[in-house]
């Protein structure tokens, strides 16, 4: 696995907020033309995904409203492509109206991912105001209920966090700590299924991180890819597969020091580019199938990136760029 590094300044990033309990309601449902939501309006985005024939494989982004009201603090929504601004300019994006689609009452949503007529949605299940668990809630034919997440004895506390399509099957990645009370995700899990949630295998990413920046996963033509960073940004990238005896078995895919915050891990043909923020500035580093070495190199590239990176689960080569006013599609045909 060869690592070439890039870098491009962008502005300040906002660090994504720790879910600490919230009720949390997301959706789905009427077929409504999408609309373009005014910049002063617009939601912020806090995941996407692609392929849920549940909306006929539309793009879909979960939403954080400007204005919540409680219940309807989150919301789904189609993403419909608006044109580009001017010839080999990136791609703009329409949001459409919320679509309301319960999900449990204690649950507060993090990221999502679609296989077949499934939704997946990853978050955090409120046991008390100060105390938070790693779940999944799975959404089919309009109803949404959670699934048993197989949750390591040692994570007490957490957050179910990145969730990405592998072959027919899921993998999600598990965060968090050992105390009762959320404090920071200092351990990172990884729980992969091929049949629908009913079975479970799962390996440590990581532990002892401090405070750790999150953990990014893609399915590439290999199988899949993560990457997580402790308190200090260095990021450790590894690739993973399932064997015939549904076994996960990982491999390190290269060590990057001061890299930042992971954002986005996007798949695309010839190789996994990881998106970071490394203090306000987004970063890219390429990794291509062939020798694994540690460290960055290569020459640089400048992603040109805006605000924050956001894969599409579901959609290779495929990542959203949003700077709170703006949404750019880049990598559509």
């Amino acid at each position: 696995m060869a690592i070439t590094g890039s870098s491009g300044a962008t502005p300040r990033l906002s660090r994504r907020t720790v879910l600490t309990g919230a009720a949390a309601l997301i959706a789905g449902a009427a077929g409504v033309p999408a609309r373009p939501a005014r910049a002063a309006q617009a939601p912020r985005i806090r995941a996407a995904a692609a392929g849920w024939s549940g909306r006929d494989g539309e793009l879909l982004v979960l939403t954080e409203e400007s204005e919540p009201t409680g219940a309807a603090d989150y919301a789904l929504r189609v993403l419909e492509p608006a044109g580009a601004a001017e010839p080999g300019a990136a791609v703009t994006g329409a949001l459409g109206p919320p679509l309301p689609l319960p999900l449990p009452g204690d649950f507060a949503p993090h990221s999502m991912a679609a296989t077949g007529p499934v939704l997946w949605v990853t978050g955090a299940r409120e046991l008390a105001p100060d105390r938070v668990r790693p779940a999944l809630v799975r959404i089919e034919n309009g109803v949404g209920g959670y699934v048993d997440l197989p949750v390591p004895e040692d994570v007490r506390s957490g957050v179910a966090t990145a969730a990405s399509p592998l072959g027919s099957g899921l993998a999600v990645a598990i965060e968090g700590g050992p105390g009762e009370h959320l404090a920071a995700l200092s351990r990172s899990h990884l729980a992969v299924t091929a049949d629908g949630a009913r079975t479970w295998t799962g390996r440590r990413l990581a532990d002892d991180l401090g405070e750790g920046y999150g953990t990014v996963l893609t399915e590439t033509d290999r199988g899949l890819f993560a990457a997580v960073a402790d308190g200090a940004g260095t990021q450790f990238a590894f690739t993973g597969r399932l064997t015939e005896a549904t076994a996960l078995v990982l491999a390190p895919a290269g060590t990057l020091p001061g890299a930042g915050r992971p954002m986005a891990a996007v798949a695309a043909a010839a190789h996994v580019s990881l998106f970071s923020d490394r203090d306000g500035a987004i970063t890219e580093t390429r990794f291509a199938p062939g020798r694994t070495e540690s460290g960055t190199g290569g020459t640089a590239r400048d992603c040109a990136c805006l605000g924050e990176v956001l894969a599409v689960p579901g959609r290779r080569g495929l990542r959203l760029e949003t700077d709170g006013t703006t949404i750019h599609i880049r990598g559509l045909d």
